[in-house]
Formats: structure tokens, sequence, C-alpha cells
């Protein structure tokens, strides 16, 4: 199947794509693509693209569970205390098991965004 496979990404929605891309250029990355008012795209570091869109009055039901938007920090202390001082709440570190230290935020969507550190 992979041969079959052009390109993967994750997609989020959201009410209003232009708040949640300015939220997304508080976390350092930059709008790669933009088609209209009703989609945006970012490479994260790593290669994983992340797409925010729209589907105007028509709503996705959010997933629940485990779904999030994954994102690898290397010290996750500094990298709470640059979002906190952005006016992004997060919540406590935890440890879900061994070295690796955990957090976690919401976009202005409600989307899961979770910093890991392992």
């Amino acid at each position: 199947m992979a041969k079959i496979i052009a390109d993967s990404w994750v997609a989020a929605e959201s009410k209003n794509v232009s708040r949640a891309a300015k939220f997304y250029q508080k976390l350092g990355l930059k709008p790669t693509r933009r088609m209209g008012r009703h989609y945006v795209e970012f490479k994260v570091p790593g290669g994983t693209v992340l797409g925010l869109y729209s589907m105007g009055r028509k709503r996705v039901p959010k997933p629940t569970g485990g779904w999030g938007i994954m994102l690898r920090v290397k010290n996750i202390e500094t990298q709470i205390a640059a979002l906190k001082r952005k006016g992004i709440r997060c919540g406590r570190i935890t440890s879900p098991g061994g070295d690796s230290k955990m957090a976690w935020f919401a976009d202005p969507d409600g989307n899961r965004c979770v910093l890991l550190q392992f």
C-alpha cells in the first residue's frame, strides 16, 4: 500500500482558520500553503504536515480518546514557560513512564496538543 500513497498529513477542523493559524504561528510554525480562508498547512519539524480546515457552518464531531497533535520537544519546562509568555495555558507536566514527560494544551478550537519529552 505504501507505493500508492503519495503524501500524508494530519488535519484538524477549525471554526476560524485565520485565528487558529495565528495560534500555531505562536508555536513557531510558518504557513506553507493556503487555500483561501478555509485551509492552511504548516510543515512541522520531523516531516509532518499539519492542515487546518473549516467546513463553514457544517460541523464535524471532534475525536475523543488518545487523539492529539503530538509535538516532541527537548526541554518541556522551557517550552511550557515560552508558551505561557505567549498567553497559552498548559496543563501540568505528567510522566507516563520511564524518563518521558508530557503536558497538554488546546488550540482555540479545542484540538488537543501534547508536548512530549523523551
